[in-house]
């Protein structure tokens, strides 16, 4: 039934005749023949999903952008270096920047302990974000190795009172190690990196094709903040998902209404090298507002110890999580003294924003015991077990137990307790957690058991 639809529109290209060039003309023909045969089986395919009328917003020459909010219309300029040819756009923007409800200046003066603190990375915590280099890319795909090529890379870096953003563009694989070559060499003149899921991801594309190309990679030894894993801990739970855009709307007031998708920015850059109509003036500004939204979100997390900006404006986000995020980061290094405090503002705040507030008063108790505080942990781990029963019931009974035993000296009220909540597991618990409170439990009985008998009168020999 489709087939007169499809002639006519064959009908139509033919008259059309072929498309026309992009302004920066066709790529170079030195493309590896399994490079143009893909681009041809492509071509094949769009013939039927190309539209009579394409709305000509979306296939703007990547070489000028109508939009100024990042500066000036900025070229695509050509560069070179030892190893060839290369084009890129550069704009400078004031440090003064709105990037959503946040200004670019906001990340100069933050406590990079925070750096440290929510990521473990000791290497951070004397990081200078003005002195870093933001970088995010843009890919063919996003799979590793020979055939996946980075064919946009954003460098965003301060200098002095202005922000420079630098965008690389391969506009053809003969320019691939030029490319590279320009890259790694900005990014080693900067003290540090700064990304989002970089680490797993951004560096790891460059780092390949780095060494494929012969270039040096410039990430060893270099301090890297990569903002994905600590804005996890710090929105566990309340976000709907973990993306860059999600967080950035969430916590710096950023909306993108005119957004070109991620999933769409590989087709626009083989459109390009194909000679048709293309996308990339979509994905350079889908780049530009990463690369901004990575010096906000550092802004954020480096203002998470104060829970504050500049100005004194609290944090947005669920102020609950994220102290308890606090505490347990300084759990994890240790101090347990330092996640106290945190870990009371969180049962605070969640009984106040009507979250959960169990789970963070177990673990207030559990330090208050592990610091020997033992009036406090008593008086703490009997106000979880007054409750109604739940998932923390058995885990504090054992805290409560362990408290008895070692500190307070009394194992027959230890004991009961652990028999006690032997009898709750069922109800409370499965799985493999289940096993393994099981488990603890009935070697504490097991042991509290003969610590309890009565000692046996000695034998009249």
């Amino acid at each position: 039934e489709r087939a007169p639809d499809v002639l006519s529109r064959l009908r139509r290209l033919r008259r059309a005749g072929t498309p026309p060039e992009s302004p920066l003309g066709p790529p170079p023909g030195s493309a590896p023949v399994w490079l143009k045969r893909k681009l041809r089986a492509r071509a094949r395919r769009a013939v039927d999903a190309t539209p009579d009328s394409p709305d000509d917003s979306h296939h703007i020459s990547p070489e000028v952008s109508p939009d100024d909010s990042h500066g000036d219309p900025a070229r695509l300029v050509p560069g070179a270096n030892a190893h060839g040819p290369f084009l890129a756009r550069e704009s400078q923007l004031s440090q003064d920047h709105a990037h959503g409800d946040w200004r670019l200046s906001e990340v100069r003066g933050v406590d990079p302990r925070a750096f440290a603190l929510l990521t473990g990375d000791g290497a951070l915590s004397d990081l200078d974000p003005t002195r870093a280099v933001y970088l995010d890319t843009e890919t063919s795909g996003l799979s590793g190795g020979a055939g996946t090529y980075v064919y946009m890379v954003g460098l965003g870096t301060f200098d002095g009172e202005r922000f420079h953003l630098w965008q690389g563009f391969l506009r053809g694989p003969e320019q691939e190690r030029a490319l590279l070559a320009e890259v790694a060499q900005r990014m080693g003149a900067a003290e540090a990196l700064v990304s989002f899921f970089g680490k797993s991801f951004d560096r790891h594309r460059l780092e390949d094709k780095m060494r494929i190309a012969g270039v040096r990679p410039p990430f060893e030894d270099r301090p890297h903040l990569d903002l994905y894993h600590p804005f996890q801990r710090l929105t566990k739970g309340r976000l709907p998902d973990g993306r860059l855009q999600t967080l950035e709307r969430e916590l710096c007031g950023l909306a993108r209404p005119d957004d070109l998708p991620g999933c769409l920015a590989p087709a626009a850059w083989f459109d390009y090298l194909a000679g048709r109509a293309h996308r990339l003036e979509g994905v350079f500004r889908h780049n530009a507002d990463d690369v901004l939204s990575l010096v906000t979100l550092a802004a954020y997390l480096g203002s998470t110890l104060s829970e504050a900006r500049a100005d004194g404006t609290p944090l947005r986000g669920c102020a609950a999580t994220r102290a308890r995020a606090l505490a347990r980061a300084h759990l994890a290094a240790g101090d347990r003294r330092a996640a106290l405090p945190w870990l009371e503002r969180a049962v605070e705040r969640a009984r106040g924003a009507g979250l959960d507030h169990r789970q963070p008063a177990l673990e207030r108790a559990e330090v208050l015991r592990k610091l020997g505080e033992r009036r406090a942990a008593r008086s703490a781990f009997d106000a979880l077990l007054d409750e109604p029963p739940d998932r923390v019931t058995v885990p504090a009974t054992i805290g409560l137990a362990k408290l008895l035993e070692h500190g307070l000296r009394d194992p027959a009220t230890a004991l009961e307790l652990c028999r006690r909540a032997i009898g709750l597991l069922e109800d409370q618990h499965a799985g493999a957690q289940r096993e393994r409170l099981a488990a603890d439990l009935e070697r504490r009985v097991a042991r509290l058991t003969r610590g309890t008998e009565p000692e046996r009168s000695a034998s009249p020999r």
